[in-house]
């Protein structure tokens, strides 16, 4: 109408609760949030507020985990360094030695 091109985002489409709750499993005040910051683009249908899907699902994004070092995974792995671990021994014997000392 009137030179105007107006696209229809093309795609299925889901409610804000759908969106929080099945996709991203967030809260619905998070979509808001999203929206508000401009990552999430809202579409109007009357009163109906809707996200297109391919868009709810864009937010989610892979995040790399570090392989394991062992078989058992990185929760055994050791938080400490040797070194550290000799410092902390050096300085608990030190503590004893004079506590021993002075009583």
């Amino acid at each position: 109408m009137h030179g105007t091109d107006i696209s229809i985002p093309k795609g299925p489409f889901v409610t804000r609760k759908e969106a929080a709750e099945i996709h991203l499993r967030c809260h619905v005040k998070t979509i808001d949030r999203y929206v508000a910051a401009g990552r999430l683009t809202k579409y109007k249908f009357g009163r109906k507020t809707l996200f297109l899907l391919a868009d709810v699902l864009a937010l989610i994004k892979c995040v790399g985990v570090l392989p394991p070092t062992s078989g058992r995974g990185r929760a055994c792995a050791p938080f400490l360094s040797l070194d550290m671990v000799t410092f902390i021994a050096l300085s608990v014997a030190t503590l004893w030695a004079t506590f021993f000392l002075f009583h």
